[in-house]
């Protein structure tokens, strides 16, 4: 079993005997590698564009040859990205029970990898039983001590956040599913994106200004649930630092096995001095982890019910900010961006495209598909610059410790069809060590089943598999 990319049972054991079977379940709460904090769990965003690019259009033979595709605002960042050619979604064919189109498959199966179902024989009403990537890695890191008290096990926002045609329907517009429970309606397991901006502030600020208590113009409240959290937390943390004390004593503190203990250690102590310092900050001392307090004023901008990108520009850039802000505070370690829905009916009327994504496809305008990928490009490049703005310390940005796919679904060259083959799924971000980024990557064929299995192994989840098994081959990179 691997944890991350760093300590095994079988290199636990080689160190430590039998004692690696006592440390063990330390070393998988802290997901332990030589990263420090975000080792084993590193931030994960799936960035979903709606439509897809022009796949044509997006081969790039190298990474530098991205400068002549519409991936060319990514350029600054090509380093820190995999673009990968030949890959499939459901295997190149959708993966329903009854009715079959790919809009739903595409959408669904980027992230779930698993099968789907349509209450109606129509492709605005597909619905899937299966949980998506993102909620897999958040229920799994709420599932590790050190990551529990997060406020947020994940976020989800979006701006134009629906599909050309959601008055029929709802099946275009989710990307975030979890398993399916006894009740749920039709879209009962779906998560809906928060595409007003203020209100997304609204919910990381009060958690925020918690840790500004000192400066924040907020009124004092009763915090007395967040206190008890708190020292619950502590005394976890007093248990495991224990154990590991306990196990340098047994192991002689000069010897260096008892040395290789020191990063599960300084691990452990950076969860409490982040502990400490919120339970601090609810007795009014203030945050002490340097980071200033956000200033700016409220957003309003709201991308619900809105097409045009000149429209849309604006919320998307403030959802990329307050993403920034999530990830500044380590609010989360999840979130689910959604540009558009499936069958896109954006536009961008400022540039000269004004007919929908999805009519663009249907009618091989190549030209209109390109502008708008180069617009996709530059939303994620400017969440890339973003990342990368945040000092993570060890040498590192919140991009090296983060993995985020651009996800979209199927392409068109024609009225009559679409296609689940060759899509053009972007990696970026190094998974806190995880991945060899600045490279292109021929998929021949395989699923995105595969990609999303690297991810999950990158966040701790140690499997081979994510949705449909028989679409995986493993990790892809």
């Amino acid at each position: 079993m691997k944890l991350g990319k760093g300590l095994s049972r079988r290199d636990l054991v080689k160190c430590f005997g039998p004692l690696a079977f006592v440390l063990m379940p330390v070393a998988r709460a802290m997901g332990y590698t030589a990263g420090g904090a975000f080792a084993g769990a590193p931030r994960f965003v799936m960035f979903f564009i709606g439509g897809s690019l022009h796949s044509p259009s997006v081969r790039p033979d190298s990474i530098d040859a991205i400068a002549t595709t519409p991936l060319a605002p990514l350029v600054p960042h090509a380093q820190d990205l995999i673009v990968f050619q030949g890959m499939r979604i459901h295997g190149g064919s959708p993966k329903s029970d009854g009715y079959q189109e790919e809009h739903g498959a595409g959408l669904i199966g980027a992230v779930t990898g698993n099968d789907y179902h349509y209450s109606k024989n129509d492709s605005y009403y597909a619905f899937t039983d299966h949980e998506s990537i993102d909620i897999a890695i958040a229920n799994s890191y709420r599932a590790r001590p050190e990551l529990a008290e997060l406020p947020l096990a994940s976020l989800h926002v979006g701006a134009g956040a629906h599909s050309d045609a959601d008055n029929v329907g709802l099946g275009q517009r989710y990307i975030s599913y979890r398993k399916r429970e006894a009740g749920d309606s039709q879209y009962g397991n779906a998560i809906e994106p928060v595409q007003n901006a203020g209100q997304v502030y609204d919910q990381l600020m009060q958690r925020v200004n918690l840790l500004c208590a000192k400066d924040s113009n907020q009124p004092v409240s009763d915090h007395s649930a967040q206190r008890a959290a708190l020292a619950r937390k502590q005394s976890l943390l007093d248990f495991h630092v224990a154990d590991i004390a306990a196990a340098k004593t047994a192991l002689g503190m000069d010897s260096e096995h008892a040395h290789k203990l020191d990063g599960l250690l300084d691990g452990w102590r950076e969860v409490e001095k982040a502990n400490a310092a919120e339970l601090a900050a609810l007795d009014g001392g203030g945050v002490s982890s340097g980071v200033a307090c956000p200033a700016g004023a409220r957003p309003t901008g709201n991308g619900q019910n809105k097409n045009s990108l000149d429209e849309l520009a604006p919320v998307h850039d403030q959802m990329i900010e307050l993403i920034k802000l999530a990830f500044t505070w380590d609010l989360t370690r999840v979130v689910a961006f959604t540009l558009s829905g499936a069958s896109s009916g954006q536009r961008w009327p400022s540039q000269g495209v004004t007919q929908a994504h999805h009519t663009l496809e249907h009618s091989n305008n190549v030209e209109g598909q390109n502008i708008m990928g180069r617009y996709y490009s530059e939303k994620f490049a400017n969440l890339l610059s973003a990342l990368k703005s945040i000092d993570d310390g060890d040498g590192h940005t919140a991009l090296f410790n983060s993995s985020l796919v651009l996800g979209m679904e199927c392409w068109s060259d024609s009225s009559s069809g679409h296609y689940l083959k060759d899509i053009p799924f972007v990696l970026a971000g190094q998974g806190g060590g995880a991945f060899e980024t600045g490279r292109v990557v021929n998929a021949n064929g395989r699923s995105n089943n595969d990609l999303l299995v690297s991810v999950q192994r990158a966040s701790g989840i140690d499997s081979t598999v994510f949705g449909l098994a028989s679409l995986c081959q493993g990790p892809i990179v």
